[in-house]
């Protein structure tokens, strides 16, 4: 998720933990109901999918899908014209649209919508912590619905395909994929007398010397999960689901942060008094930051003279980046799965995501439409050789506890000078995930 809604997001987890719990209390007990008592949720006109998964589709009559999301007034006008038209791709399925506020609020109702079998049976997340819910069992995989439903699924970027699939199991269909960004403030970096671009940390560090002078820093690094993650894809690492946090390419990686504030050529939003990496480049104080397709709407509204240029993740020894998919998960509990399936296959139709990338300014997740996103947002161009090895976070499962060990343990080695090295920190952060 954007970095300028993760200090939210944060919030949002602290706040859902005891809702979390109680969902799945709340989703076990539904369970044991509905075993004593049969199923007598699914709809009469339906046939439901046994164990075995090599039934012929179901056939949909007169079912009405709730889909859940939340979103801007913009994008919620926009599903509102999308739902339409759904019976002339499958007869008898309606959709209607169930919105919330935000996340949070989504995952404080859902408990209780599930207990009065009012919940959505599918709803549009993004893939930052997604896996916590996944291994939680809050969704379905959908695999064998798929199967069932004899959906096509071939026009869906692999890469996209493969964030939303977890164990071998294929949880979500995807709405988009947008790799992350490297944002250079193009007349700061003129200025300095600088040429080519850089491809590596490397020269990025030697391009940060250059441009830090008169109060601005050469690069900002917010000290945050988000850009841990996307230089520690440069070197070949990750977070593995949490089994591989301790690793040496994640030591390199973290130690090249530490080695730009040593510098003295970085600063983080902390020093900057400000809450986010975006709002340090707005304001002229860093001429380089990692970033995302969302500082462009903001860098719009907050600093409209800015001349920025955005290129490809620098390398540290390989090519990476993280990459930001949402999709359409079908939640545990929906009485029909296989029309809840075809009810997010139609809410991802090349119709419906053209028109989402036009109005909303996501990349599809079909490569086939994903060209005339560039060609919509020109100054992304860069950044679309990425998107077939952009990768999932790869957060642990318990992504909050993750977050909680490792941010505050790098703020005090970069602002407060722990003598703590950065090996230490992340055995001692991989020590809470084995």
């Amino acid at each position: 998720m954007e970095p300028q809604s993760i200090d939210k997001e944060e919030l949002i987890m602290k706040k859902t933990q005891k809702a979390l719990a109680l969902l799945i209390s709340v989703m076990l007990l539904v369970s044991i109901g509905l075993a004593g008592c049969g199923n007598n949720t699914t709809p009469a006109a339906t046939n439901t999918p046994t164990s075995s998964g090599n039934e012929p589709a179901q056939t949909v009559e007169n079912v009405t899908v709730r889909f859940g999301m939340w979103g801007s007034e913009k994008e919620i006008n926009v599903y509102n014209e999308l739902l339409k038209g759904s019976e002339s791709m499958f007869p008898g399925l309606k959709l209607e649209i169930q919105t919330y506020p935000s996340s949070a609020d989504f995952w404080n109702i859902l408990p209780a919508q599930i207990a009065a079998k009012t919940a959505p049976d599918i709803v549009k997340l993004t893939n930052e912590g997604a896996y916590e819910y996944i291994e939680k069992g809050m969704f379905t995989p959908i695999d064998d619905l798929v199967a069932q439903a004899k959906l096509d699924m071939s026009a869906y970027a692999d890469s996209a395909k493969a964030i939303w699939a977890s164990d071998g199991k294929q949880y979500g269909i995807p709405v988009s994929v947008v790799p992350a960004m490297f944002f250079i403030n193009k007349d700061m970096w003129d200025a300095a007398g600088l040429k080519d671009y850089p491809t590596t940390w490397a020269e990025v560090k030697e391009a940060a010397k250059a441009l830090t002078k008169d109060g601005v820093k050469g690069i900002c690094i917010n000290i945050h999960e988000y850009h841990f993650t996307n230089y520690a894809l440069t070197f070949g690492g990750g977070w593995g689901n949490g089994k591989t946090i301790n690793s040496e390419a994640n030591i390199k990686a973290l130690e090249t942060i530490v080695d730009f504030y040593k510098e003295g050529v970085a600063i983080s939003p902390q020093e900057a008094g400000f809450g986010w990496d975006g709002e340090v480049f707005a304001n002229k104080l860093a001429a380089m930051s990692t970033g995302g397709y969302w500082y462009k709407g903001y860098l719009d509204e907050a600093a409209p003279d800015i001349n920025y240029v955005v290129i490809g993740m620098p390398e540290g020894t390989t090519k990476g980046s993280t990459s930001h998919s949402d999709a359409w998960v079908v939640l545990k509990d929906t009485s029909n799965p296989v029309a809840a399936v075809k009810a997010a296959y139609y809410l991802t139709r090349d119709e419906a995501l053209d028109k989402i990338m036009r109005e909303v300014g996501i990349n599809p997740s079909k490569p086939a439409l994903s060209g005339n996103y560039f060609e919509v947002n020109p100054e992304f161009k860069p950044i679309e050789a990425m998107v077939p090895y952009a990768k999932d976070f790869g957060y642990p499962s318990d992504t909050k506890k993750f977050i909680d060990t490792i941010v505050p343990a790098m703020q005090e080695k970069i602002l407060a000078n722990s003598d703590k090295s950065v090996k230490e920190i992340l055995d001692e952060v991989q020590e809470q995930f084995k």
